[in-house]
Parts: structure tokens; sequence; C-alpha cells
């Protein structure tokens, strides 16, 4: 007998949204898209009408309470995570949230008991740990191909910035929190230990209209483990094509993830950020299906909010040590 589909309310219709709302629609046959709610209803309506989708609501309340909707996918700015994890959980709906859980500690951890209080499920999108390279290196790191790994280095180039109006940190949380943060989850759970101190340095010369909201383009970030290894974390918004690769050093050897991309036919400036293909596209699509999946079967999501507020203390102490020019210990952030 066929297993029903699960239904999936979406909230926010801006670029991460219609990301995955295409993922939904198009990736994911065990769920479909109910609907899609958003302030700006006209972009989506656009949505919806370009997937097919009959329901548009103008709040994540609105949504969360349609009868067909069991899980809410929430892609609303970073600032607003909090107020939508609420909405879903008072409606008693499993949540799947965009990195960052929300932009403080407080916040991250306000959101967590509000899903558990509810007791609905709250998985976190960390789209890398669902990518094919990367979790064929975390099968190799967990074989022991290598060996007990050492070191680690984390490079994410974006091809341009986000407006400076998403990228002041008053909603974004800045290049850590809305951009590092990725590499920050990626460390722990490559290298199955926790990051005891970063120091980090930043600067905005590529896009100095960043540095008047408070952000920077590009950051270089040392770390330190608690059981000893060490590692880095380069960030750059200035990049000619998007570019994420890994590697670690273990005591018997190197896993390489991810290659440089070619070089795009335009110029560097044409390229935007949003721009060009995907090179998660994949992992967006298998991050929801285990969400569903987890939802289908009553069990526990692979990335969950204790991983967020794990990768947000890091973030944040990355954040403090590039503003004070000093190494942070990450319990103190």
């Amino acid at each position: 007998m066929a297993t029903a589909r699960i239904g999936l309310g979406l909230v926010g219709t801006g670029r991460m949204g219609a990301i995955l709302a295409r993922a939904i629609a198009r990736r994911v046959p065990g769920a479909y898209l109910v609907g899609v709610a958003d302030v700006d209803l006209a972009a989506a309506r656009r949505l919806a009408d370009e997937l097919g989708v009959d329901t548009v609501c103008a709040s994540g309340a609105e949504l969360a309470a349609h009868p067909d909707v069991a899980g809410v996918v929430i892609a609303v700015s970073s600032a607003r995570h909090l107020e939508a994890v609420r909405q879903a959980a008072a409606a008693g709906r499993d949540i799947f949230c965009e990195k960052p859980l929300a932009l403080t500690v407080a916040d991250t951890m306000a959101a967590i008991e509000a899903a558990a209080t509810a007791g609905v499920r709250l998985q976190v999108g960390f789209m890398r740990r669902f990518d094919a390279a990367y979790r064929r290196g975390f099968g190799r790191l967990a074989r022991g191909e290598i060996g007990r790994p050492i070191m680690v280095k984390c490079l994410q180039f974006d091809p341009g910035p986000p407006p400076p109006a998403q990228a002041d940190p008053a909603v974004s949380g800045g290049i850590h929190v809305d951009m590092g943060i990725h590499e920050y989850d990626l460390v722990r759970w490559l290298m199955s230990d926790e990051v005891r101190e970063v120091h980090a340095w930043g600067s905005a010369i590529a896009y100095p209209n960043l540095a008047a909201v408070g952000d920077v383009d590009s950051a270089v970030v040392s770390l330190r483990f608690a059981g000893g290894a060490t590692g880095s974390v380069l960030l750059a918004r200035s990049a000619s094509a998007e570019d994420v690769r890994t590697e670690i050093v273990g005591e018997r050897g190197t896993i390489a993830i991810g290659r440089r991309p070619a070089p795009p036919r335009s110029s560097p400036t044409a390229v935007g950020w949003g721009t060009g293909p995907l090179r998660f596209e994949g992992a967006y699509a298998a991050e929801i299906r285990a969400f569903v999946r987890a939802m289908s079967r009553d069990e526990p999501v692979a990335v969950d909010g204790a991983d967020s507020l794990a990768a947000l203390r890091i973030a944040l102490a990355a954040d403090r040590s590039m503003r004070e020019g000093r190494p942070i210990v990450v319990a103190d952030a």
C-alpha cells in the first residue's frame, strides 16, 4: 500500500524560500507543497503560480493552521526565525528552519524550547551534511581511512555579497553567522569534536559598502579544537564563482572534498549574489527528504537545534574575535 505524501507549508518566498519550494515540488516524492506564506503577497503568489500551489497566506501562523500542513519549512530572514518557529510549534507542526535558527544564543534556546514544549521535530538547514561529496568524505573519516584527523581547512567563496540591507548584522548576523556558520557546523561534524577557541580577522576591501552596515566581505578564522586538532575557515564574498572546498588532514593521509569551479564565461562583475547554478541543489532536496523521512517514520531529525546552537556559538566567538582583535574562547562568547 502506498504511503500518503506529507503536506508541507513554506514560510518565506525569497531566494532561499524559492529554492526550498522548488525542491519540495520537484525532488521530494514523499511530500507535497500545500501552500506558501509571505508578508509580500505578490512574491508569494508568483512562486505559488510557478509551482501550481493554490494556498497563499500572509502569515506563517495562518499557513500553519491549514489542516493539510503537517510540517512547516521556514525560510524568512534570520531575524524572524524565532517568531516563525513559535507559530509553527503553537500549531503542533514539525519544523524545518533554515540556518541559523536565530541570531543570538538566547533566541536559539527559545526556539529549541518552543519546539520541545510543543513536542514537535525541529531540523535546521545545514545542507552541507546532505551533500553527496561531503557524505562520502564523512564516511571515509568514520571508517578511519586517514586515522585520527588532526587538521581541517574549509573555504567558502561566494560570487558576490547580499545587498547591504540584508548583510546588516541586525538582519543576518553578519558574515560569520550568515555565511560561516555552514563551515562551523561542518568542522564539528567532520572532526567529531568541538571548537574550543577561535581567532578571526576580517576586512571590507572589495565591497566597502558592507562596512557601512557593520559587516565585512572576507574573513579568516583559526580554530583550536578541544581534542587538540587545529583548523581554519576562509570566507569571501568576492569570488568569480561559488567555491566551497574542505580538506581534512589525518595521521595517515588527507581527504579533499570539493573542487575549484570553472571560471564563468562572463566577467566577475556580472556575477552577483544568488545567481548562477546551485552548488548544493541536490543537498537542498536531500535535507528536505530527510526531514520528511523522519516525520513519516516517527524518528528524530538528523540535524537538530543543539547542532545549530553549537555552530552559532562558534560564529559569535569568531565575530567577537574579529571585532576585538584577539582570540576568543567559544564558551565565553
